[in-house]
């Protein structure tokens, strides 16, 4: 519960208009309060927390800076209140009395260059740590390959700067781009992969992540 108090007081601040915001986000910081609210569901914090705490612990920015000039690149990759209200929103919610989740998919709409492809990244690199268990398959789907392939590069850069790359099968050629990985109590598989229904669709995954106004299937 470690980010709930932060989340919450973002939801109230939206709905108050403290927050200046669009319409749409209104509406959805208004759908947590009734889904937080109500009988109708669990909530439990403890899979959103765990996968901020993924992102914002082992992932640095790569470029990029602040709004004052200061460069960011190596700097802790940390969330915004935003960024939060959104993990919380999408792992948040139970099924009464069930480990279902309420959400099993999420549109996300971010302006351009507001870091939309590197919170893709992260958040696919902790989604597969927090499902490594179930031998975690990832997809990153993008309209071109190199749209997804900016996501997977800041995962291998992050990797890297880990000091963890020597203990993932990277493959970043003209063939394939993925990390595979076997952490012992689980398994993770990462694939950048550029949108092509034809091709795609008999691809099966626990996560799926379309870059830029694409659809993943399988």
């Amino acid at each position: 519960m470690k980010h709930k108090k932060e989340v919450l007081e973002y939801v109230d601040n939206v709905i108050s208009g403290e927050i200046l915001t669009n319409k749409e986000t209104i509406q959805c910081a208004k759908r947590f309060k009734k889904n937080y609210e109500s009988n109708e569901y669990d909530f439990n914090s403890k899979d959103a927390d765990f996968v901020i705490g993924i992102i914002e612990k082992t992932f640095v920015h790569d470029k990029g800076e602040k709004l004052d000039g200061t460069p960011l690149r190596g700097s802790p990759f940390l969330l915004e209140p935003w960024q939060k209200f959104l993990i919380y929103d999408i792992l948040g919610f139970f099924v009464k009395d069930t480990k279902i989740r309420k959400y099993k998919e999420s549109f996300i709409m971010i302006p351009r260059k507001n870091g939309k492809t590197r919170f893709a990244a992260a958040l696919a690199w902790a989604l597969a740590l927090l499902e490594r268990k179930s031998g975690s398959t990832v997809y990153i789907v993008g309209a071109a390959l190199r749209q997804a392939r900016q996501s997977f590069d800041f995962i291998e850069y992050n990797l890297r700067e880990m000091g963890e790359a020597e203990n993932f099968k990277i493959r970043n050629n003209n063939q394939e781009v993925s990390i595979i990985g076997d952490l012992g109590a689980g398994a993770i598989h990462i694939e950048a992969l550029a949108a092509n229904p034809d091709a795609q669709d008999s691809l099966n995954c626990n996560i799926a992540i379309a870059d830029k106004h694409t659809c993943p299937t399988g």
